[in-house]
């Protein structure tokens, strides 16, 4: 993933994008409630003005007074403060600009809506139509206060509280960093653990007492836990390797010298042989179990470099196609793209897997049967595919035939122990490589998609030794 993409990502810096937002939300919604409750008293008090006025102008009873006055009023009124427009039944309208609009009650008048020539007058208006004497009077009041009220609050907001945001932010994101370092390095410990080193912990300062220092030091008591219980778990293997083999090999060395030196009818020999056989099993058995832990420990990463895997491909498909067509069975090879085909692995673990697929597939197939093996390369992606058209395996089964010691129905009569694939899924794990089983119609379709890396230097390359 892209870093600052993963850090857009990360929860202390959404946690603090969140707590901003809410901030920048809650002041907004603030502000704009005090701006609409000054506006409606604002509006209040300009109604009041405005139906005064026109009370002042319904007292006076007599038309022509009524129209004197108003005439004088228009004329030394200023329209950038108050406008008056009052159209009588009969005679000319008597007004300070050249029209208005007609209305019905309060209303507010833009200043767009009104003729005004080449006078100015303000943005906007409160106005009232009301009936006086005899004609319609419309009285209205600029509103340029309210509009330099919004104009200020908005000041406010840009001088004062956008500043609070930009230091909140500054604030909470070096926060979220320090918080995204803690959980970048308890995520780093723990993929080391994964990957086998047992000896990673989390870097925690003794004076830091906060949530994630507490996750720190839990995490670091696991990974001792842990580094204990594998090192006890190892000595136990290593003594039972030592215990084990060499009475094993004991018994080897006995049955031999019971075919060699003693005379054995039929049947014995039968039985002896069988002893030898199952001999010869449980050593290869135990020996893949002790591998299979050894990998799934992460103790063989160490052993990984650049390795060329079509060598290695190649080394194995030659070692295994004279014993193949001595069987019966059709081997072949392709190899496509222009690669890089370089991955970062171990030479004897990847002859290995490419060794126990192809001998899988001539367990498990009738003789016969076709086996290819495609190695595709390019810079994105080296892909390894060992295909048959045997009798395949069931997708219900695909994962349960990756478990160690787990054999299917159909593979009891044949040799084997169980152990290859699970080797198989272990080895790639340890490489990084995605593993996939598939039907082949007919038959069973491994891939491997391994991730190409550049070759530093011919001497990383180990020589091709082949599983036995």
């Amino acid at each position: 993933m892209i870093p600052r993409l993963r850090s857009i990502r990360s929860t202390p810096l959404r946690l603090t994008a969140i707590l901003v937002a809410i901030f920048i939300v809650s002041s907004a919604v603030s502000f704009a409630t005090a701006y609409l409750v000054i506006r409606s008293t604002f509006d209040a008090t300009l109604e009041d003005e405005i139906t005064q006025k026109i009370t002042t102008y319904q007292a006076i009873e007599d038309q022509d007074d009524l129209i004197e006055r108003l005439t004088d009023d228009a004329d030394s009124t200023d329209p950038e403060l108050l406008v008056l427009q009052y159209l009588p039944d009969r005679g000319a309208p008597i007004s300070n600009v050249r029209h208005v609009p007609p209305i019905s009650g309060f209303a507010v008048i833009p200043e767009r809506a009104i003729d005004h020539s080449d006078r100015d007058i303000a943005e906007s208006y409160l106005a009232r139509s009301a009936r006086v004497g005899r004609g319609q009077l419309i009285v209205a009041q600029t509103r340029d206060q309210i509009i330099e009220m919004g104009e200020v609050i908005l000041a406010v907001v840009l001088m004062g509280l956008l500043p609070t945001i930009l230091v909140a932010s500054v604030a909470g994101a070096f926060v979220a960093r320090k918080a995204k370092k803690k959980i970048d390095g308890i995520q780093a410990t723990l993929a080391d653990l994964t990957g086998g080193n047992m000896a990673a912990r989390v870097p925690v300062a003794t004076v830091e007492t906060d949530d994630l220092s507490d996750i720190s030091k839990a995490v670091n008591t696991m990974a001792t836990s842990q580094e204990a219980l594998i090192a006890s778990m190892r000595q136990i293997s290593a003594d039972i390797a030592h215990d084990l083999k060499t009475p094993i090999q004991r018994v080897a060395v006995i049955l031999d010298q019971i075919t060699e030196k003693t005379d054995l009818s039929d049947g014995q020999e039968v039985l002896l042989g069988r002893a030898r056989d199952e001999t010869d099993r449980i050593v290869k058995t135990f020996q893949a179990l002790l591998q299979l832990a050894q990998i799934e420990g992460g103790a063989v990463r160490d052993r990984l470099v650049a390795t060329d895997l079509k060598r290695v491909t190649t080394d194995v498909f030659e070692f295994l196609e004279a014993e193949a067509e001595e069987q019966g069975y059709k081997l072949q090879l392709q190899v496509t793209g222009d690669g890089p085909f370089t991955v970062l692995g171990d030479h004897h673990l990847l002859s290995q897997v490419i060794a126990n697929l192809i001998q899988n597939s001539l367990r498990h197939t009738p003789i016969g049967s076709e086996i290819n093996v495609t190695l595709a390369g390019s810079q994105s992606q080296v892909t390894l595919t060992v295909a048959d058209n045997g009798p395949g395996i069931p997708e219900y089964e695909c994962e349960k035939v990756l478990r160690r010691l787990y054999r299917m129905e159909l593979s009891r009569t044949t040799d084997g122990n169980g152990l290859g694939l699970s080797l198989v899924a272990a080895i790639c794990a340890l490489h990084d490589a995605k593993l996939a089983l598939s039907d082949n119609h007919p038959g069973l379709c491994v891939s491997i998609d391994f991730a190409p890396t550049a070759i530093a230097s011919p001497s990383l390359f180990r020589p091709a030794s082949l599983p036995t």
